[in-house]
């Protein structure tokens, strides 16, 4: 892929007849908006001469502030046949969205301040600002505390384990005490593993029907509950 570079248009360009979303005002409106070498200039209804081909017909398309997605699976270093951090944020970019969380499922998996590091500077040139999430435990095993202070410094902006639930509730209690000190979010994968090992889709009728192995939905609830009260037990 073709290093970024920034193409931002010179000059004045107007996008007309859009459907502009205010979340300060939470308003839905149809306005134009006007771009000053690429920033917005101005909102509300243009009625000014403009320059030949300047002028944008959004055909009541939405106008909307950069989108930011807070689970996105990068997967550099280690994975990059499936994403890279690159190609991931040209997606992101292509979609509307300004900004990415990347998760930790990474190899080595996102547990050091040296791997955060690694993302950020692969990141800084790049169109899409990425905020790392760093694992909760080591390697994402669930035996043994992230350095969660030394990737906090490197800039990480919440914790977890991805798609693997942390079952120790003592580790999940200390993760949640630390988190608190640097004001940063644990961010839970809700299962109880002995309920959903062996299944493959939502336990229910369709499951029996299919003879198929299903995971109840009490597997997500157990976990849900566990942390909703050490949240409540740690502040």
């Amino acid at each position: 892929m073709k290093k970024f570079k920034s193409k931002l248009q010179k000059g004045i360009v107007v996008l007309k007849n859009g459907r502009v979303w205010d979340p300060s005002k939470k308003a839905l409106k149809n306005l134009d908006v006007v771009l000053k070498d690429g920033k917005i200039d101005k909102i509300g209804k243009i009625k000014d001469r403009i320059a030949k081909g300047s002028l944008v017909d959004l055909k009541r398309s939405y106008v909307l502030p950069g989108l930011i997605d807070i689970h996105v699976h990068l997967r550099e270093p280690g994975f990059e046949e499936k994403e890279t951090i690159e190609s991931g944020c040209a997606a992101a970019a292509a979609g509307g969205f300004t900004a990415v969380c990347s998760m930790p499922n990474t190899n080595p998996v996102t547990d050091s301040q040296e791997t955060v590091r690694f993302i950020k500077e692969k990141a800084d040139n790049l169109p899409v600002d990425v905020y790392p999430i760093g694992a909760v435990t080591k390697g994402s095993k669930g035996e043994e505390l992230a350095e969660i202070g030394f990737m906090h410094e490197a800039g990480i902006v919440g914790v977890s384990d991805d798609g693997i639930p942390v079952l120790n509730s003592k580790i999940m209690r200390l993760a949640l005490e630390y988190c608190k000190k640097f004001d940063i979010p644990v961010i839970s994968h809700a299962e109880e593993k002995e309920l959903t090992s062996v299944g493959c889709m939502n336990e229910g009728f369709q499951s029996t029907k299919l003879g198929l192995k299903g995971m109840p939905g009490v597997a997500e609830d157990i976990m849900v509950a566990r942390d909703i009260m050490l949240a409540e037990f740690t502040g």
